[in-house]
């Protein structure tokens, strides 16, 4: 009679390997927004040394000329652009370095041998453009002067946006091959709806829109069509801002005032609550104010 032989292993029954799998998936989805959060909080550091990069270009900028911040490309062919547009092409000699201008968060990938992805806009208030009178033919105004900043810790200098692509292997980003309406120019605006200006042709320039959330608390009066992506930054709801002292942190755009120049570094942004002195609509906060903890205006 021929003996049975055992190994010592069975198989799992059934209850024991879902029992098993209820693990597995209690785990994954415990782990899974775990490895996705480290993984946005990895491209928005990635973002923030980019910006920080660029800022010591731009700083190198300023110190060969004259303490002034960039003005952008002035003239097209005799046209005026929008001041600070093609500030990133007068820039990028100091770094030399295309990537630097792509955030990893950005989801538009560049379309071209010359067309780099630039995620980042300039502050148009660094640039000397007059109120009243500016016409597209006046002369090219010039960049601000360091000296003209009130308390640059505060006020903005580069902010998020996403559907730029630009020729950065030309200082003049390709202005020059044919120029005029419907090239792209890397960005410029001073953070209100429907002025973020990055191409000569106004019909499409809802493709160029902001990266930064809603900025200081103001709702685009239509949200069918809009230059902001959504209602917040992509990062952590935020977004990475460089500022005018050379430093970067991350803000959400509620705390970021929008809007042209304050009167005085006293007034609110437009002028709410009133004070005597402040213009109302359309200004961003004066340095000098409470809250915001950022600003678009340099007084």
């Amino acid at each position: 009679m021929k003996s049975r032989h055992f190994s010592g292993f069975r198989a799992f029954t059934l209850i024991e390997l879902l029992v098993v799998i209820a693990v597995i998936s209690i785990l994954a989805a415990i782990l899974f927004p775990v490895f996705a959060q480290a993984r946005s909080k990895a491209r928005q550091t990635s973002c923030l040394s980019n910006e920080r990069q660029i800022g010591l270009a731009i700083f190198l900028y300023v110190s060969d000329f004259d303490e002034q911040f960039p003005q952008g490309l002035g003239q097209i062919n005799g046209e005026r652009t929008w001041a600070g547009e093609g500030w990133a092409g007068q820039c990028l000699a100091y770094h030399k370095n295309a990537a630097l201008f792509h955030c990893p968060s950005d989801p538009n990938p560049a379309t071209g041998a010359n067309n780099f992805t630039t995620s980042y806009g300039f502050n148009i208030n660094l640039v000397a453009v007059p109120e009243t009178g500016d016409d597209e033919y006046d002369p090219v105004p010039p960049g601000v002067a360091l000296s003209a900043l009130n308390a640059s810790a505060r006020s903005v200098l580069l902010f998020e946006v996403s559907g730029v692509w630009v020729n950065l292997n030309d200082v003049r980003e390709g202005a020059e091959a044919g120029g005029k309406p419907g090239r792209n120019y890397s960005a410029s605006a001073n953070g209100l709806d429907n002025r973020l200006y990055a191409q000569r042709d106004w019909k499409t320039r809802l493709e160029n829109q902001y990266a930064t959330g809603y900025l200081g608390g103001r709702v685009p009066p239509n949200l069918n069509q809009t230059q902001f992506i959504a209602p917040a930054g992509h990062h952590a709801d935020g977004s990475n801002f460089l500022l005018c002292d050379g430093h970067v942190r991350w803000q959400r755009g509620a705390s970021v005032s929008s809007g042209m120049n304050a009167s005085s570094p006293a007034c609110s942004q437009d002028n709410l609550l009133g004070m005597s002195g402040c213009q109302s609509q359309f200004r961003a906060a004066g340095t000098e104010t409470a809250t915001p903890a950022l600003t678009f205006s340099i007084k």
